[in-house]
């Protein structure tokens, strides 16, 4: 017995090469090599070091993790959006690019409007703010999103 199938299978080649272009790349949130500067009064310490530390804490600074808490709140929020622009047949480098995007802004808002362990009253009287994880507003302006 034998099983014969003929049809125009362009769109499954279609379809074949768009999964492999979706499986070479990744969004990626955080602070690149080209954004990640050292701290002017600091020049051993840059900004990717301070992120780490405010990120996951340290014996005097409390663990706010503004990039992990932004990024699993908004998962679900970010698959359904790579999904519905799929679907409506959007390039996938420009869904990457798009979702770079959102994610980079979603965790800049939660930078300023997270809701953080507060700081020290030490910390309050040296930076004149009791907003955590804004002071000069660097750390918030090297947050990046960028797709490789």
């Amino acid at each position: 017995m034998s099983i014969s199938i003929s049809g125009n299978f362009n769109a499954l080649k279609n379809l074949a090469k768009t999964l492999d272009e979706l499986v070479k790349r990744d969004v990626f949130v955080g602070i690149p090599e080209e954004a990640n500067k050292s701290l002017k009064d600091q020049p051993s310490f840059n900004m990717a070091s301070l992120a780490a530390v405010l990120e996951f804490g340290n014996d005097r600074i409390p663990e706010r993790p503004f990039l992990r808490r932004t990024l699993n709140d908004n998962q679900e929020k970010y698959s359904l959006m790579f999904v519905n622009l799929f679907k409506k047949g959007v390039e996938p480098e420009k869904i990457y690019k798009q979702l770079a995007l959102i994610a980079q802004g979603d965790v800049q808002e939660n930078i300023v409007h997270g809701n953080w362990v507060p700081n020290n009253p030490k910390t309050i009287k040296r930076k004149g703010s009791s907003k955590p994880l804004i002071d000069t507003g660097k750390l918030r302006q090297s947050i990046k999103g960028i797709v490789r």
